[in-house]
């Protein structure tokens, strides 16, 4: 700040266009311009104000400088010179004002007030079918003649044939938009200013229903900086700028110019993607239904050519019903069947998996084609950065396995299929063969993979592509975090094609992801309806002898039903679940039967999601009304005067028959009028409940996603859990929690409890034992759900508080006293997911920031200090320097590297014929997640250094938390893959695994327990309860992948850490789908539906075997191999990787059983598909004989035969039938 009084301005200006801005100067100037003699004006952020001039005199220089540009600047100084000279300013100009709306053209000779005036003047230059497009500027640009962004996108705009209106308008009318773009009829608005009066303008977007684009100016630096920078949009620039709009209903953020001499100067290629998309999005408002062509792609998920599935979507159901609303709407499309759809879905996966049926698909019309020069011509004109890697990891396309001659020229063959005007497909391979390199930024898309969009936008000419459920790839290709440059690989696949993306409610973090990164709208769909979980079969009969048992006496016959519940509990396997023994449970009876009864009545009183959701299609009636029950909750039983520890009911036909879902019948679907209900506790539940059933009856996807289709806006909306978050809407533009407000005050009071009970959980663990060292997994879709009361653990850990402003903004993190605090603090380790990192980079700094003053604090017992001196010296004894050794030592979060995504674990785990050691998936895990982000360095990588590891060695527990009533730790690979990534990777460092927590964050009051008994209560409330299990049945094949996933995930937490999973959770998974020991026509369903997702699921369980996990007994092991058989042989089924069916056989040969000759469809041919590390040269299509001869009963000398013929052959790494898809949390 200089000096006012030692050198004082003849004119002191303030420009302060919001009123933060004018607090910030406020603050900074303090006492300063009540103190100085030097005159000065206050223009923006409120009234004006000025002192030290002579009121007309400080009007009219506020009147200059307020309304700005050239020709009220210039009168402007010539003015004030005059007044500070003493001379006449007669002769000199007044101030021209400036309209507070208005619209600006730099060809004509001045703004235009009026939007007539501006077209009457434009009508000679536009033709009538022009698309017109809106671009709200600031009026400050022309205040202070900063044109030179606006004035290149009108003249760009106009050269593609656009009718381009650059306007500005009074953020203070509610009506400011709609008065302004009314009479224009704009087809798109593009926002360049920072929008005001969000409410008013949401309003206005919802009303205009044209689609409303953000463009944003680069800040930190030139275009240059900009293009290098691996962040496009900064977390300062974020929170403002992109996340408040987004909930506005703004979409597909996009810089368009980087701060240059103190103006925005316009990023040429960043304009032309931006009109490109202004085009694409008006064609879509203007062509009629029956002329639009659609792409979908779907999802090859869990990895097999038989598998497609989306996170609790029944897809083929859903496309069904989505065609059949197309033809309604009017769009050139047959309808299609659920069977039809799942046996073309298949067949076209089954060109990936096995190219060699390429030349059928084509014959067959299941394939198009894409000619290799219109891909090489493509790939000429690519940035240099974005094709060298390309060519040096994929080689030349001309020797790439997809291509085919047609008509003497080469083709990319691409499996789809042309229904009318929708062409379905499946996503291709992001890395040449499917489920390799998912989330690998080193790694660019395959040839094939960016060949496949071309073909979309070019040969099939798609107006508008349906990214469908969630999720695919393409927004987790290589580039900028946020902010993206045309040259990264998201864009360059889509191109300017507009991205429709119905995605789940439940995963906003992703759903974020979809939208900044793949340029998606995003339409939410509903999760499954829920019920109470209930008790069934054991548990029910335990609940009824506990009961009776309560009613006795004392004297024999009650210790005779005790000890009977006692054997029943051994025999059910509950004890473990329950974590006591057999001598405690002796020791103590009394706890033992209450802690049984509390947790049958935890149990029963879980929510299961019952079956899946089809997309557009609300759940039964029944479903709608039970789901109406577990979000009113606690309150609504209280005012039906029932008792809150008991549950409601056994089973579905129970909980129909209790007085809550009765009460519920009668009002909501009988037609009893409320006003005969005299109580007024109950009768707001039930109007309430009316409310939430009209919501869930009425999905709204449909309709918002026909909305997008046909040109139209698509209305923002919260995401959430529907039984947490009761009322969440679907249909809807998902947008995030403003990251800037982490955690909220609430939740770091809520993180306060829970992580006392995360303490007394360890230290009832650990012989009263306090933990010195913690890690944390901290996940966006988890923060976005609790709002940070696992970052408000770490605090608390630490020993520090946030500091937030009056808008609950955390300012930063303030270090608690040591007398204050009155404990020790724990050192942590942060673990942060990719998408974490993307999305919620400014808490991180905030976080990095008070660890490294806490590991400099010179502290009585202060373990971090402590910790990082250790590590401090380790790493000087290493070589390294002692001022980085210091920095070095104090960094704890730790994440990808930037524009990394994901690590690689799910994938490798359940490859589990391809490692040996649980080591290597240790040593995956902490090579991916090495990259350290602190204060003075953001993704850091210690070179001959693992930090990470560095920093792990130690920790005594590690915490995730679970916050959805959705997904637990079995519903998807991320738990396993991070919490058991921890334990892995401390395993293999210090030679103990880890404690792991959850803190169960799912309910209003937390609750913190160990990782295994959170499983096993999730395994056997939800995954072996015949109510969950009969409506998977009802979905039909859809459910079939969703027992699979099951498996999949059970078998990666037994590889993470074996304390997590028992023997007997093994054999009730074979008892419970495979002997089919409860009845319930299992086996049947697999066969009608999906017999070779059953195959899958007894390979899992037979590998778990192989690997020494599960010591099976041998009648299991024999139904196993006779069940297999069975499947591969009578039903078509395909088998799995060699060394898996190897060890079957020997399992069969060993129980007398004839050997099969089942063989996996991608052994019947070499695939010609890369490897995952080898670079494509050439053709390497080889047919393999097929197997002839009698099968002995030698079956290790058969099967290392079978094996050396294999790698001979080069099949000896087809692709791996069990490898599942992972999703980003």
């Amino acid at each position: 700040m200089p000096d006012l009084e030692a050198d004082p301005p003849d004119l002191l200006i303030l420009d302060t266009p919001r009123p933060a801005d004018l607090s910030a100067v406020q603050r900074a100037l303090g006492e300063t311009l009540s103190d100085t003699r030097a005159p000065w004006i206050r223009v923006g952020g409120g009234p004006p104000a000025f002192g030290n001039l002579p009121e007309p005199v400080a009007r009219r220089l506020i009147a200059y400088y307020a309304n700005g540009g050239q020709q009220n600047l210039r009168p402007l100084f010539a003015y004030l010179r005059a007044w500070h000279d003493g001379k006449p300013t007669d002769s000199i100009a007044p101030p021209t004002e400036l309209a507070e709306t208005g619209y600006y053209h730099p060809a004509a000779p001045n703004p235009f007030e009026r939007v007539e005036d501006y077209l009457a003047w434009g009508a000679d230059r536009w033709a009538p079918s022009a698309p017109r497009v809106a671009f709200a500027i600031h009026r400050g640009a022309l205040v202070d003649d900063q044109l030179r962004l606006i004035d290149a996108l009108v003249a760009r705009s106009e050269a593609r044939g656009q009718a381009p209106m650059a306007f500005w308008m009074d953020d203070r009318d509610p009506e400011a938009l709609t008065n302004a773009l009314g009479p224009a009829r704009s087809d798109v608005l593009v926002n360049l200013q920072h929008m005001q009066n969000g409410p008013a303008r949401q309003a206005e977007f919802l009303a205009l229903g044209i689609p409303v684009l953000t463009a944003l100016t680069w800040r930190e630096g030139d275009r240059t900086h900009w293009r290098a920078s691996t962040s496009g949009i900064t977390p300062r620039t974020a929170a403002t700028m992109l996340t408040v709009p987004e909930s506005w209903g703004m979409t597909d953020p996009l810089v368009i110019a980087a701060i240059e001499n103190g103006e925005p100067a316009p990023l040429p290629e960043q304009l032309d993607t931006l009109l490109d998309k202004v085009d694409r999005l008006a064609r879509l408002r203007h062509l009629p239904a029956p002329e639009k062509r659609l792409a979908l792609m779907f999802w090859n998920h869990p990895d097999g050519e038989k598998n497609v599935a989306a996170s609790n979507l029944n897809v083929p159901r859903s496309l069904a019903k989505l065609t059949s609303a197309l033809r309604e709407a009017g769009y050139a499309v047959p309808e299609r069947g659920e069977t039809e759809l799942i046996e073309t879905a298949q067949r076209l996966l089954g060109g990936y998996y096995r190219p060699e049926t390429l030349d059928t698909l084509l014959a067959d019309k299941l394939a198009i084609s894409l000619p290799l020069d219109n891909y090489l011509g493509w790939l000429t004109e690519l940035p240099e950065p974005s094709r060298r890697p390309l060519v040096e990891r994929w080689g030349d396309p001309a020797a790439h396995w997809a291509l085919r001659q047609i008509e003497g020229q080469p083709h990319f063959v691409i499996p789809a299929i042309r229904l009318g005007n929708v062409l379905l497909l499946p996503q291709p391979p992001r890395a040449g063969r499917p489920g390799e390199a998912y989330h690998d930024s080193k790694v660019p898309p395959d040839h094939l993979y960016l060949a496949t969009y071309q073909a979309l936008r070019e040969e099939f000419g798609a107006d508008a592509l349906i990214h469908f459920g969630t999720h695919g790839t393409q927004e987790w290709l290589p580039g900028k975090d946020r902010g993206l440059a045309v040259g990264d690989y998201p864009f360059l696949a889509l191109g300017d094609l507009p991205v429709f993306y119905p995605y789940i409610q439940d995963n906003i973090g992703e759903a974020i992801q979809a939208r900044r990164r793949g340029r998606a709208v995003i339409i939410s769909h509903q999760t499954p309806p829920f019920a109470p979980a209930g008790l069934y079969d054991e548990l029910r009969d335990l609940h009824s002898l506990i009961h009776e048992y309560q009613q006795l006496d004392e004297g024999a016959v009650q210790e005779a039903t005790a000890e009977q519940i006692r054997q029943k509990a051994v025999e059910a396997k509950m004890l473990a679940d329950l974590g006591w023994d057999d001598a405690r449970m002796r020791a103590e009876p009394q706890r033992f039967m209450q802690a049984l009864h509390d947790h049958l009545h935890e149990m029963a009183q879980a929510n299961v999601p019952l079956g899946l959701h089809t997309f557009g299609e609300p759940a039964q009636p029944e479903h709608r009304l039970a789901t109406v029950m577990q979000q009113l909750g606690q309150p609504f039983l209280l005012a039906l005067g029932l008792a809150e520890d008991e549950p409601i009911a056994e089973d579905f036909a129970g909980l129909q028959a209790s007085l809550p879902y009765r009460t519920l019948q009668r009002f909501l679907r009988d037609g009893e009028r409320l006003d005969t209900i005299d109580d007024a506790r109950l009768r707001e539940q039930l109007e309430r409940a009316l409310e939430l059933d009209a919501q869930l009856a009425e999905t709204g996807e449909l309709q918002a996603l026909l909305a997008g289709l046909a040109g139209g806006f698509v209305a923002p909306g919260p995401g959430g859990d529907p039984v947490r978050n009761p009322g969440v809407p679907s249909g809807r533009n998902l947008y995030a929690f403003e990251a800037d407000k982490l955690p909220t005050r609430a939740a770091y009071e809520a993180g306060a409890e829970a992580f006392e009970q995360l303490l007394e959980s360890y230290r009832q663990d650990h012989e009263g034992k306090s933990p010195e060292k913690l890690a944390f997994s901290l996940w966006s879709s988890e923060a976005m759900r609790h709002l940070g009361n696992l970052e408000s653990q770490v605090l608390h850990a630490l020993g520090v508080r946030p500091v937030w402003d009056a808008g609950g903004r955390v300012q930063a993190l303030e270090i608690i006293p040591a007398a204050e605090l009155g404990r020790p603090r724990i050192d942590i380790v942060v673990q942060v997911t990719s998408v974490y990192r993307d999305q919620f980079d400014g808490f991180m700094r905030l976080l990095a920031e008070v660890v490294e003053r806490l590991s400099r604090l010179d502290e009585p017992g202060n373990v971090l200090a402590s910790n990082s001196r250790s590590l401090a010296t380790r790493l000087r004894d290493q070589g390294l320097g002692a001022a980085e050794a210091e920095r070095l030592s104090q960094l704890r979060l730790f994440g990808n590297e930037p524009g990394d995504y994901g690590t690689g674990v799910s994938q490798l785990t359940l490859d589990s014929t391809s490692w040996k050691e649980e080591s290597e998936l240790a040593q995956q895990f902490l090579s991916r997640l090495q990259y350290a982000y602190g204060t003075g360095s953001w993704g850091e990588k210690v070179d001959g250094q693992n930090l990470f590891a560095e920093q792990l060695k130690g920790v005594q527990a590690a915490v995730m938390a679970r916050s959805s009533e959705l997904n637990g730790v079995l519903a998807t690979d991320h738990p396993f893959e991070f919490l058991g990534g921890l334990s892995l990777a401390v395993r293999h460092l210090d030679g103990t695994s880890p404690s792991l927590y959850i803190s169960d964050l799912r309910k209003r009051e937390p609750r913190t327990t160990g990782a295994a008994g959170y499983l096993a209560s999730e395994l056997r409330s939800r995954y072996l309860n015949p109510q969950w299990i009969a409506a998977m049945q009802q979905e039909g094949y859809a459910g079939t992948l969703e027992v699979l996933n099951v498996a999949n995930n059970l078998c990666g937490w037994q590889a993470a850490d074996r304390s997590m999973v028992r023997a007997d959770q093994w054999q009730a998974l074979h008892d419970t789908f495979v002997k089919d020991q409860r009845a319930l026509g299992v086996n049947e369903w697999f066969e009608t539906h999906n017999p070779t997702a059953q195959t899958q699921l007894i390979e899992r369980m037979v590998e778990a075997i192989r690997k020494g996990y599960w010591d099976a007994p041998a009648q299991t092991r024999r139904e196993l191999a006779e069940r297999w058989q069975a499947l591969t042989t009578e039903r078509g089924a395909d088998a799995g990787e060699p060394v898996t069916r190897e060890f079957i056989q020997q399992l069969a040969s060993g129980f007398g059983l004839a050997p099969t000759p089942a063989q996996s469809p991608t052994e019947s041919a070499s695939s010609g598909a890369p490897e995952a590390g080898e670079t494509v040269r050439g053709q390497v299509v080889q047919p393999l004989s097929e197997p002839t001869g009698e099968h002995d009963r030698l079956p290790l000398l058969l099967g290392a035969s079978a094996l050396l013929l294999l790698l001979l052959l080069g099949a000896g790494h087809q692709q791996r039938a069990n490898r599942r898809i992972t999703v980003l949390p």
